[in-house]
């Protein structure tokens, strides 16, 4: 039927890269993205030997200050911002980076605070990459050029720079997702559960379980939740909770008061700020998308019209439009969703398609080096990263409204559970 997408296997859809060109990139660009990554660390670490300080300017010098203040048994100094500028001893002009993360992250890092900070990062940065590398393996199909390019997309440069935990968060939701998948609902439940240690970005989490009824996985990741939560709380003790709760007022005071000249925010909320429009109304219009989001995730994972992949798709794709909060190196997911929609054979029929699924693999990186090496004054990536963020959306939901509207369409692949 005219209109309707063809009903193929992830497999065939995946074929056009197992070419000699499909090598070429597959192989060769993650190399690449590895060895400039490796030349960055290199080149921090010099710096780092020069200036004979602790840290280094980028965000994993918060997390290695918290971890080693909760090493030398003062956990909740890490609401402190002097404190923790005290122990990394990076100081720049305006540069507040406070922490403000649950007590179990603070648990996961307290073992990297003992030791040196390059060698934490490294540590850090290795778990990164192997967590992408077994990730990425479910949903290649057995084509490798297709698995080394998506564990290792351009689109990971930002997080894999700033030592933060995009890399890490999106291995554990692309892990939970190949469990559902194959029908491994507990195990699905675990590592959504872990997904907790950065929580923000995975509210609409519960609304695609719910939606498909996955009992199993929602009671897994409440176990989950709660028992690396309680086990965190029994080591630093309840008043925790109280100084993360007062650190992210105050932190969502400072976003709010400085989101406007904000270039490294990505949410909805930040861009329509930045055009003008008042921030309580860019706040409202944010919290009104994360509101459509959550319906779209519900009616998607719904469906038994709706694959697997194009429902994995549009949680990726909702999970950046949900939270204001999302910075430049979560942009990352968006190489994640690529991939679902190359699976799902939303992307690979034209080349224009192919053309949007390689955008979406290198993401934010190409502005993200632009503001590296140009200037705030210069770049702005939410501006440039914005458009091919809601071009991917709207051709997400147009394959979506297709299939729903396809009388007696399934899913090409078996891959739907209810």
């Amino acid at each position: 039927m005219p209109g309707i997408p063809t009903q193929t296997m992830p497999r065939e859809n995946l074929q056009i890269f197992a070419g000699r060109r499909g090598w070429q990139l597959g192989i060769l660009v993650p190399a690449l993205v590895l060895g400039v990554f490796v030349i960055w660390l290199g080149l921090s670490w010099s710096e780092i030997a020069a200036n004979g300080s602790a840290g280094f300017p980028i965000d994993f010098r918060v997390f290695w200050a918290a971890g080693r203040l909760a090493h030398l048994g003062e956990p909740l100094s890490a609401f402190s911002v002097d404190s923790l500028t005290a122990m990394h001893n990076v100081i720049k002009e305006d540069d507040w980076m406070p922490w403000s993360y649950p007590p179990a992250f603070l648990a996961t890092l307290q073992p990297l605070g003992a030791l040196p900070f390059p060698i934490a990062w490294l540590v850090f940065s290795i778990a990164s990459i192997v967590a992408m590398i077994f990730a990425a393996r479910p949903f290649a199909e057995g084509i490798t050029p297709v698995w080394f390019a998506f564990a290792l997309p351009p689109a990971i440069l930002p997080t894999l720079f700033m030592g933060q935990t995009a890399a890490l968060w999106m291995a554990g939701l692309l892990a939970a997702l190949a469990a559902l998948k194959n029908q491994r609902l507990v195990l699905a439940g675990f590592f959504i559960g872990l997904l907790t240690l950065k929580p923000q970005l995975g509210i609409l989490i519960p609304f695609a379980l719910l939606a498909c009824r996955a009992w199993p996985t929602i009671i897994s990741a409440g176990v989950t939740t709660l028992v690396i939560s309680g086990l965190a709380t029994a080591l630093y003790g309840p008043e925790y909770w109280l100084e993360m709760r007062n650190m992210m007022a105050v932190h969502f005071s400072v976003v709010r008061e400085t989101i406007v000249e904000n270039n490294l925010m990505l949410s909805p909320y930040s861009t329509l700020a930045s055009f003008g429009l008042p921030e309580p109304v860019a706040l409202a219009v944010q919290w009104t998308i994360t509101a459509c989001a959550a319906i779209m995730v519900t009616i998607t994972w719904r469906s038994p019209r709706i694959g697997f992949d194009l429902r994995a798709a549009v949680l990726a794709l909702a999970v950046m439009l949900s939270t204001p909060y999302l910075w430049f190196y979560e942009s990352a997911l968006i190489a994640a969703a690529g991939l679902f929609l190359l699976r799902a054979g939303v992307l690979t029929n034209s080349p224009w398609g192919l053309a949007l699924a390689g955008a979406m693999w290198l993401g934010a990186a190409p502005a993200f080096f632009a503001f590296l090496f140009r200037g705030e004054a210069d770049i702005s990536i939410r501006l440039l990263f914005a458009p091919l963020l809601y071009l991917s959306c709207l051709v997400c939901i147009g394959a979506v409204v297709q299939r729903l509207r396809a009388p007696d369409y399934s899913s090409a692949n078996d891959e739907v559970f209810q």
